[in-house]
């Protein structure tokens, strides 16, 4: 693994919060279209979602979250050693509704009330395996009483059984494991490197041998392209080869602010 960037203007290639920043490629889009169709025409209370850590499940969960907006409710978390009744709490705000003394109860209402408006609450959870299984069983159970009104999503890196039991996932799990190409990690490397307005120098940076090397030592696994690329950006700015993003010389530009997920 290799050793984060201290320099924030240099994290250019850290996995954004906006899913406007989606590359699409065949292997997540396979799976965007299952997922997808598990929730939104099996109307199934739960699915996992499976991949290596760093192959791109959050960005999947987050893209997923804005597709399904078009008709239905959506929300994302990141998980955490919490209770139930707590993380409810926190759907409620990210809904932007008042937290109540009985947050669960409030999720079954809602739930309800979009549900007789041929709608749903779908709830993404992130690092789904960081949530204790008493409050997986919870979530689970909420789902199944609600008819088809909450749905839930997790992300997790393997398979668990103790966790698609608690959660009442009765289906196989949707794996995203294909690592990127090397074509793909190019196209990668380049749409980062469009979204931050590097001047040409910079994205000369990650043409060729270079972008070739950082896909065989990253494994095509995206989080590991990203640090792989800003350690390459951060040895050419302290070498002076190219200017720091954010200069003069990337043309005012910054890269867009990151809004992150929730975590708990």
């Amino acid at each position: 693994m290799t050793s984060p960037i201290r320099s924030p203007r240099l994290n250019l290639f850290v996995a954004s919060g906006d899913a406007r920043r989606y590359l699409p490629r065949p292997a997540t889009e396979e799976a965007l279209a299952r997922l997808e169709e598990r929730v939104i025409v099996d109307r199934a209370e739960a699915t996992l979602l499976i991949g290596p850590p760093g192959i791109g499940k959050s960005m999947l969960l987050r893209v997923l979250a804005q597709r399904l907006r078009r008709t239905l409710r959506s929300v994302m978390l990141g998980a955490g050693d919490i209770d139930a009744p707590t993380f409810c709490s926190f759907v409620l705000d990210q809904l932007h509704r008042d937290v109540t003394d009985d947050p669960e109860q409030a999720i079954l209402l809602l739930a309800a009330d979009w549900s007789a408006k041929r709608s749903a609450l779908v709830i993404a959870i992130d690092a789904a395996e960081r949530l204790p299984l008493a409050t997986a069983g919870r979530l689970g159970a909420l789902a199944m009483t609600a008819g088809g009104g909450l749905r839930i999503v997790a992300a997790a890196p393997e398979p668990s059984a103790e966790l698609a039991r608690a959660l009442g996932c009765d289906t196989e799990p949707i794996a995203l494991r294909t690592p990127m190409t090397l074509r793909e990690t190019q196209a990668h490397l380049q749409a980062a490197l469009a979204a931050a307005h590097a001047p040409p120098e910079v994205r000369d940076l990650f043409h060729g041998l270079d972008a070739a090397q950082i896909f065989r030592d990253s494994g095509g696994i995206p989080s590991e392209v990203n640090a792989l690329a800003a350690e390459r950006l951060a040895t050419a700015v302290a070498e002076g080869t190219v200017a720091e993003p954010g200069r003069v010389a990337w043309g005012h530009a910054t890269p867009a602010k990151q809004r992150p997920i929730v975590s708990l």
